[in-house]
Formats: structure tokens, sequence, C-alpha cells
């Protein structure tokens, strides 16, 4: 049996599923294959970032997310101790407490990876994904106008071939799709291995109110335990490169419990070991034709400051739009190699950043240039700072070479997030951020009225729908509550911005201009690679 689909991706986890459900709420049907039987068992991530939230917020995922967060129950102390019910050594510094005040109208959601996979599962079947659990790639090849690939039922064996126009490679950090294009990888390597063990124990005692967030075990070293959704907990601690799964028997994991809690008569339930490598590594290059690396795949970095996981929903947001854009006929192919003009540099600066914040990592290691990270970046900058520089953003003037900029003080760039401003709409009050997500938005100031028009002739001249939104006294204008927009965005009364799709800021217009439906338009094509 032969079928067809616009794009296939290979792997169902958080990155996988992301991304079908990005290309769903877009309209562009996707098959999405996982050779697992299900969700994952362990929670690995843990925190959704305010970042992603705002992604997610766009596909109607915050109630379902809102369901599953525990920030509630998150600890907020970081220490060093003997056991958990022992003697506590010192006090550690929080991974980050840099204030997001005013940033965004979402916040850090604290939920589990295995409770957030079902969520996306169920989202993306929603909106039209195919997903396909118990089912594997066998192997694939690039047509003239796509990819054929052979998938395999995990259950019977069966195999049957799909036509992509393009494939996704979602699947992990020892991705096959990236070993099968050879496509190597850069960065510090491996220097670490772990081994998390999830288990069910009432320590509700031991902890007495002291608010943990993370207990580090002074007899693992690197190694810890961390409470977990629903009452359950999670023991990383170090390991041999060579012991798997099965080297962790549960009477060997029942002991070492013990050991960390520090309760010997203690009887966990045992639900689980995961061995994983603490790397940092990216891909050299993130696309390979018609084929395209996210998350994992593309790059791995140390859990410290919760990145990993949160690169690769954006990753999966950055690349929907466009695979959409050129899928739907308004994009021209080469809108596709911003994919990795953009994210590519965005995943090595993260990874960077997560490595210049975990202690293990040495004064020197071979795989940096100058021998070492840089000291890290505030925690703010990363998490929503990051620029980009690709076709499909229209530069202005001298190009300062940084990678971030502070969000608390945006400068309406284009190649930066469009910021957050409060603004109230017939009477109902929100963010200007609630406005982005389906397509491209031009946003007018007071006395831009021309820009209606212009958003109107530009976009039906290409196909391409441009909602227009204008500040003013008018019923359906938008009203700056804090007056806070004209410097946010970086223009004057009569000027006007673009969003993209993926709420990024695409071109502006800092005032007025003679023809603003011939500016617009040329911004547009230029942004599409539409342009010769």
């Amino acid at each position: 049996m032969e079928e067809y689909t616009p794009v296939l991706v290979v792997g169902g986890m958080v990155s996988g599923l992301s991304t079908a459900v990005f290309l769903a709420h877009h309209g562009v049907s996707c098959t999405v294959v996982e050779r697992r039987p299900g969700s994952s068992r362990h929670p690995r991530i843990r925190g959704v970032s305010a970042r992603s939230m705002e992604c997610f917020d766009q596909v109607g995922l915050t109630p379902a997310i809102q369901e599953i967060d525990d920030s509630a129950n998150e600890g907020s102390r970081v220490i060093m101790a003997e056991s958990l019910a022992g003697r506590e050594i010192r006090e550690l510094v929080p991974p980050h407490n840099d204030a997001f005040e005013g940033v965004s109208p979402t916040v850090e959601a604290m939920c589990d990876q295995d409770l957030l996979e079902p969520v996306l599962h169920r989202r993306a079947v929603e909106l039209g994904a195919d997903v396909r659990f118990g089912t594997e790639l066998v192997e694939f090849s690039e047509e003239a106008e796509g990819v054929r690939a052979v998938l395999r039922s995990m259950a019977t064996g069966a195999e049957s071939v799909v036509h992509a126009s393009y494939l996704v490679a979602a699947d992990g950090t020892h991705s096959p799709v990236r070993e099968r294009l050879a496509i190597k990888r850069v960065g510090p390597g491996v220097f670490g291995y772990r081994c998390s063990i999830l288990f069910h124990a009432d320590l509700s005692e031991v902890v007495r109110g002291r608010s943990i967030k993370i207990c580090m075990i002074e007899r693992f070293p690197g190694g810890g335990l961390l409470p977990r959704h629903g009452g359950r907990w999670q023991l990383t601690l170090p390991r041999e490169a060579h012991e798997t799964a099965a080297d962790f028997t549960e009477e060997r994991c029942v002991e070492l419990i013990r050991i960390a809690v520090g309760l010997p008569d203690l009887r966990p339930q045992v639900v689980g070991a995961e061995p994983w490598e603490v790397g940092a590594l990216v891909a050299e290059r993130v696309r390979a034709g018609r084929v395209f690396l996210v998350g994992d795949a593309a790059h791995v970095m140390p859990s410290t400051g919760g990145f990993g996981g949160n690169v690769c929903i954006q990753d999966a947001h950055n690349l929907a739009w466009k695979l959409a854009a050129v899928l739907g006929g308004t994009a021209g192919p080469a809108l596709l190699d911003t994919y990795a003009d953009e994210r590519h540099p965005v995943g090595a600066l993260t990874m960077k950043e997560a490595v210049a914040r975990t202690p293990m990592f040495g004064a020197r290691n071979p795989g940096w240039a100058d021998g070492k990270p840089s000291a890290p970046h505030d925690h703010c900058s990363v998490v929503f700072g990051y620029r980009y520089r690709s076709r499909a953003v229209v530069a202005e003037g001298p190009d300062d070479g940084e990678p971030l900029e502070d969000p608390r003080r945006p400068s309406g760039r284009p190649g930066t997030r469009a910021a957050h401003v409060v603004v109230d709409r017939a009477g109902a009050r929100g963010s200007l951020l609630d406005l982005y997500g389906d397509g491209f938005v031009l946003v007018a100031g007071p006395d831009g009225e021309g820009w209606r028009k212009a958003a109107a002739v530009a976009g039906g001249a290409l196909g391409v729908d441009v909602a227009c939104h204008q500040f003013g006294p008018g019923p359906d204008d938008l009203r700056d509550v804090d007056g806070a927009w004209g410097t946010a965005y970086g223009v004057r009364d009569a000027g006007a911005v673009l969003v993209r799709p993926d709420g990024f800021v695409a071109w502006r217009c800092p005032g007025a201009v003679a023809d603003p439906a011939q500016a617009l338009g040329d911004a547009l094509e230029r942004i599409l690679c539409r342009a010769a």
C-alpha cells in the first residue's frame, strides 16, 4: 500500500507532536510516526517556558496545559544534603530567578513530559493530524518532488510506503534520520552519564514543608531528588557509560532510593529507570534537501536552565508556518532555507547558555574553540530575546551582531519577538500577542489609516491574508492601555509593523510613506522569498 502526506514527521515525543500541532493549526495535513507504543513513561522535561506557552496559546492549548500545571506545588529551594532526610549541607543558587514581569501575558508551566505529550497528541488529532504510535521508519529516499519512506508496524511487521513533500526528523538525540544523512554534530560532546529512577513514595514527613525544588545528594555527584507531579519523585544519579536500563533492577533502584532519601526501611513503588547522557552537541546543519531536523535531533544540551525541551517546541513553531506557506503556494521554496538560518544559531547559542550554567562542566573543554564557555546571559533574554537574521526578515541599517536583546526593553527591530503590549479592544483587555499566530498581522499607529487599505491591496495581490489592526478611538480599534506601543515597536503614530505567523517582527515602517500598499507589498515579497 502506498499513500501520500504533505509532511511526514518522524518521532512522536514533544518535538514531533508539537510540529504536528503547529502544522495542523496552519492547515497542513501531516502524518506522525513513533516506534514506541505510546507516550513517554518518564517525566523528562519539567518546565514549559513562558515563550513556549505563547506558542501553545496560539493553537488553543493553554487550558489543557493549565490542567496539568503543577506550579502550585513547585518548591523554591535548591539544596545540597547528605540525604533528603539527612543534614542539609548548603543552599544552592536556583537555576534562574530574574524577573519576567511585563514581558509576557503568559507564565511558565510546570508540567512533566509524560503528561504534556498526551495533551499535544490529543490536540494534534483534533486539528486533523494522523498520529501513528507503534510505527517505525525503516528507510527513506529523496525523490524529485518529495520523499519516499518505508514504514513498518511494530506489532505486525507489515510494511507500507508513504510519499511526502517534506520529512521532519524529530527522532531524538541519536536520530537515525540524521545518521542516515551523515550529518555530523559539533560541540563539547557527552560529558556525563545519568540514570533517572521514577518512583512513588509519601515523603511529606521527610520534606516537612521545606519547599524543596531539587535536593542534590552528596553521595551522588551531579545527582539528586526532584519532586514530580502527583506525589511522584525522580532520583537522578551518575551511571557508568556501559550501563543500561536492565542494569537498574528493581532491587537496585530501591536500594539507591533509600540511600538518597535517607530512610533504610522505605518501601518505594518503582516505576522504572531511564538512562540518559549529559551532552552538548549541535548538528552541523539542520536541513538536507527536503528533510529538516528539529528538537534533539538538531541540538542537545544539559538540563540546567530548562532550555532543551523549549528550544524543541520553538523549532517546530518556526518551521510549521514556513512549510504551510510553501505548500500553500504563497511563498517561494527559499523560505524553507530560513529555518536553518534562524534556528541553527539559536540552538547553538542556547546550548552554550545551558553549558555555561552547568557546574559539572570543567574550566576547559576541547569542544570549544576558546576552551571554555562564556559567562551566561540573563535567563529572561535567553528565553525571549533571541534574534533572527534571514531573508524572512527585512533588516534595518547596520547589524550590531548581538544574538540577543533584553525583552524588558524591546526595540521592535525586525527579527525580534513582537513585544507584549497591554491593549483594550471593544472593552476587553488583553495582549497584542493575542492577535498573532494565524497569519501575517499588520499593526498600525493611530495616524496610519492608509495601512488598512494597504493590507488588503498588497495581501490580495500576493494571495496572502494580512490582518490589519489599528490603534485609535474607533469601536474596533485598539487602545494602548499603558502608552507603550510606539516605544516597544519603534514606530511613530503614522507607522506600522508587520508581524509573522510565529510572532516575530518581519518588517516595520517607522512613519508615513507615500504608497503604503507598495511598501508593504515589497516587504511581503521579500519575506516570502517571492522577489527575484
